[in-house]
């Protein structure tokens, strides 16, 4: 009897540690474990919960908005000044537009599941993995934090730290691995900053080697009860984000979001 009782605890043991060894894998197939992963999730969880849920971003079903960028060389000069009109069509199809002029010149880009373009003037003057890398930027910097749980990234929890010398903020780290998931555009170390009290996303610093950027979103904008950015600042900066010059400036107005189940 008392053998019989042994065996069946055996069985319950392997058969317990082979559920949890399923379900472990199936865990790391859709996201990428650090020993402090727990802790990134939960600060990223309520930076999300600060700018509206994660429900209804996965229910949009189209945005458009207008990105106006202006990029400035060292000594405060414009290097470039440009506008440009996003229209994304997340569902139930994926397609992408992004255009813009500069003087004479229209420009167009367009992305779908299978195919990324850049037209100058309606010909055909780019397409591939630029061009997607380019969308790949241009939307996840606007789904932000909501994109912080993509497929793939790895997450890092690093602490407090100090946020434009003034702040206070919980810094989550992420890693990308483009040649293994086609949604991230760089390998790019990021650092994105959370208020420490209030929870919400107030910026960002990434390692672009040889440099570092620190972003701030200085004003943001709610629109059908979603946060998105309405004005910010890039500096480039030193390795402790001390800033160094304002290197660019983007101003995000107009938009326009429709949602799958109104």
């Amino acid at each position: 009897m008392k053998k019989r009782i042994t065996q069946r605890l055996l069985i319950s043991l392997i058969c317990s540690g082979l559920f949890l060894s399923c379900k472990f894998s199936k865990e790391k197939e859709t996201n990428e474990e650090t020993p402090d992963q727990p802790i990134a999730l939960q600060v990223v969880q309520k930076g999300i919960e600060n700018s509206g849920t994660m429900e209804k971003w996965k229910n949009i079903a189209s945005l458009q908005y207008t990105k106006k960028s202006r990029l400035l060389f060292e000594n405060g000069e414009v290097e470039s000044d440009i506008t440009q009109r996003h229209h994304y069509i997340y569902r139930p199809n994926k397609s992408i537009r992004i255009s813009w002029s500069v003087d004479k010149d229209s420009f167009l880009i367009v992305h779908t599941d299978s195919t990324s373009q850049k037209f100058k003037n309606d010909s055909l003057v780019d397409q591939g993995a630029k061009v997607r890398a380019t969308v790949n930027s241009a939307t996840y910097v606007l789904g932000m934090p909501f994109k912080l749980l993509d497929k793939g990234t790895v997450l890092t929890y690093d602490g407090l730290k100090s946020f434009n010398a003034t702040d206070t903020v919980h810094a989550v780290k992420a890693t990308y691995a483009p040649e293994r998931h086609q949604n991230h555009s760089t390998q790019d170390e990021w650092w994105y900053h959370f208020d420490k009290n209030a929870g919400t996303f107030v910026g960002s610093m990434v390692y672009h080697a040889p440099t570092y950027a620190l972003i701030e979103n200085l004003s943001m904008i709610t629109e059908k009860g979603l946060t998105f950015p309405k004005h910010r600042k890039s500096y480039r900066c030193d390795s402790d984000g001390t800033k160094v010059f304002l290197r660019a400036e983007f101003w995000y107005s107009d938009y326009s979001i429709e949602f799958l189940n109104k």
